[in-house]
């Protein structure tokens, strides 16, 4: 009997932009990094080593095109971001094997630019998790992508899996 575990843990980011009437215009799915802070908060979730539980998920984009750094704590130039006001975790069956996902959806509406305006050129994002009032969000994860222009009539939705 293998008693073994695969221990880890990986994300991956679904960056979807949809016209206003709610049509696919382009998908992406980029791999990402889990930052220090995101573990070191997963750990203290663990052993019970917090003041306030998350009390807020949010996904924020930004313009930033330095590479993912495991250091990170912020967006490098963040631009906007969106609530999911019910992240889920689910166990699955993949491979034979159980797997728990957890999954963070957020839709950022059509940025409000003026009809002359340049789309936004967005090529970073990250999941921000808030425990408590007052407190700074924690950057759990960051993933640098090849540009995604975000226009006046675009809707982006994001959905971030993480599996364990």
């Amino acid at each position: 009997m293998d008693l073994s575990e695969k221990p880890g843990m990986n994300g991956v980011l679904t960056i979807e932009l949809l016209d206003t009437s709610g049509a696919l215009v382009e998908q992406r799915r980029v791999n990402n990094l889990i930052t220090t802070a995101g573990k070191q908060l997963l750990a203290n979730l663990l052993l019970g080593k917090v003041n306030a539980l998350p009390t807020r998920w949010a996904i924020a984009v930004g313009t930033g095109v330095e590479a993912a750094n495991i250091a990170d704590t912020a967006l490098k130039t963040r631009v906007d971001e969106a609530v999911d006001p019910s992240p889920k975790v689910e166990v699955i069956t993949r491979d034979g094997a159980s797997v728990v996902r957890a999954t963070v959806s957020a839709t950022l509406p059509v940025p409000a630019l003026a009809a002359n305006d340049k789309p936004q050129a967005l090529s970073e994002a990250g999941i921000q998790i808030t425990q408590g009032n007052g407190t700074a969000p924690i950057l759990f994860n960051r993933v640098q992508f090849a540009q995604v222009n975000r226009g006046a009539n675009m809707v982006m939705k994001m959905t971030w899996e993480i599996t364990f």
